[in-house]
């Protein structure tokens, strides 16, 4: 969207009438060569920031085709990846934005284009219609995908009673009946479940025995995915600190020693849902932010607020303090709450952490590549797209059964570049994803077992497990 002859000297427009009278820019300023000054002036809660311009959508959010949760994601910061990877296979949301746009960044003349995002976006779309999937009306869920929903659901239930009445075994199958639970809580968390978005708003808590949905949006869907393995702003990266070293730039510990030992990490994996469950949330309803990575930013929505303390009371009641209450004996309770959290923590761990944290993978974030040796005129420096590929890995990416247990997440790559089509699709595109970024160099990690990957992380464990810095 390039700035229009007209627009050379327009600083604010289409804004409310009370933005209009709080935001008074002197008329020797009206071409906005500051966006520093426009982000202290202008109210930021107001701000959706894409490319470096400024946009008030508030009057758009209730007419937003995705649903208001999805729009009101990227409200008040930098949303501009997230708008990128979420209007996949349409340019009609530029007409539309155009419209809402308050603030120019005169420093640049267009926005910046990935072309190589552009040409695998196009192969994708094309793919999708050769198998009778169309790309904007079907990208939720199929029939068949939403059948299996609906036996995970039943198993889900079953197995939460046996849990309730006592039964260890029941808190076992609750658990991982919990974790596949998170496939359609994990559509739905990134709008991907149905194009209605009431499904998707209410489908994102079926996440809610593996994290807290409202935070999960915040740290995954908007952060992680916008800045995968950015150190300062990929809240992922910052879940283990106290017990384990996954980036250089941890400070090292003396209890990071202990992580070449794959019965430390085992043992830190089962502590996982303890963090995503109870810590997390509870230090951002402190806090207001996430690992001081990423803030809270509509934390003054009553919606929002109490959807996270109803979480985490309701967490704390039925998989915590319940079993006390059921059991007759306090170790019984304790066995039952410990096989539980351990049970989902491991099971989240083991298909989460792989995806990203190796050697190769840690280190192709967006700032990594932009000052390695690619050609300053190849089509993927500086490209978004090509950052998540190398940042990602799948496995086992033609086995139906591994794509069942790990959830869709050995299709890390496909879902990372098109976050908004559901997991059941991205088998589809994996073939023209795959030698897309062959073509164009883009290193594409496939591994051939889960075994593999899990190796891959353990060995990037083992390199962090030696301070750098000692003897220096």
């Amino acid at each position: 969207m390039g700035i229009r002859p007209e627009d050379s000297n327009r600083v604010i427009s289409h804004f409310e009438p009370e933005l209009a009278k709080t935001t008074a820019f002197p008329k020797e300023r009206k071409q906005l060569s500051d966006v520093a000054m426009a982000r202290a002036t202008l109210s930021s809660d107001k701000i959706w920031w894409i490319h470096g311009n400024g946009y008030d959508l508030s009057r758009f959010v209730e007419r937003h085709p995705g649903g208001k949760e999805a729009i009101l994601l990227g409200r008040g910061r930098d949303c501009t990846a997230l708008f990128e990877s979420y209007h996949i296979f349409s340019k009609d949301h530029w007409k539309v934005l155009d419209k809402y746009c308050i603030v120019k960044n005169m420093k640049a003349s267009d926005r910046k284009k990935d072309l190589f995002y552009d040409i695998v976006k196009d192969r994708v779309a094309a793919t999708l219609r050769q198998k009778g999937i169309d790309p904007i009306k079907n990208r939720g869920a199929s029939l068949s995908r939403s059948i299996y929903y609906c036996v995970v659901f039943s198993a889900w239930v079953s197995s939460g009673f046996a849990h309730i009445k006592g039964n260890i075994l029941g808190s076992f199958l609750f658990a991982l009946s919990g974790w596949l639970m998170g496939a359609l809580g994990h559509d739905a968390g990134h709008f991907a479940a149905s194009r209605i978005p009431w499904v998707n708003d209410l489908g994102v808590w079926a996440m809610s025995l593996i994290c807290n949905p409202i935070v999960w949006q915040h740290q995954h869907t908007y952060a992680h995915h916008s800045y995968t393995n950015e150190f300062d702003k990929d809240p992922d990266l910052h879940h283990f600190d106290q017990l384990l070293r996954v980036h250089k730039k941890i400070r090292h510990r003396s209890v990071h020693n202990y992580q070449k030992n794959r019965l430390w990490v085992a043992v830190t994996y089962a502590f996982v849902c303890f963090g995503t469950c109870f810590w997390i949330p509870w230090s951002v309803l402190s806090s207001g932010t996430l690992h001081s990575v990423v803030n809270w930013q509509d934390s003054n929505r009553p919606s929002r607020r109490i959807g996270l303390q109803l979480h985490w009371y309701s967490y704390n009641f039925f998989i915590i303090l319940l079993p006390f209450l059921i059991h007759e004996s306090v170790w019984t309770a304790m066995l039952s709450v410990y096989v539980h959290m351990a049970t989902v923590g491991v099971v989240f761990a083991i298909f989460s952490q792989i995806n990203h944290l190796n050697e190769i993978s840690v280190e192709s974030d967006m700032e990594s590549r932009s000052s390695n040796s690619t050609p300053s005129k190849s089509i993927t420096k500086g490209s978004w797209a090509a950052a998540q590929v190398e940042t990602s890995n799948n496995f086992a990416a033609g086995s139906l059964l591994w794509h069942c247990l790990s959830n869709g997440l050995n299709l890390q790559i496909e879902h990372h570049l098109f976050p908004g089509l559901n997991h059941g699709h991205l088998h589809h595109i994996t073939p023209v994803v795959r030698d897309s970024c062959r073509e164009f160099g883009v290193v594409y990690k496939s591994y051939d077992s889960w075994s593999d990957l899990m190796n891959a992380t353990l060995d990037w464990y083992g390199k962090l497990s030696i301070n750098e810095t000692k003897g220096r």
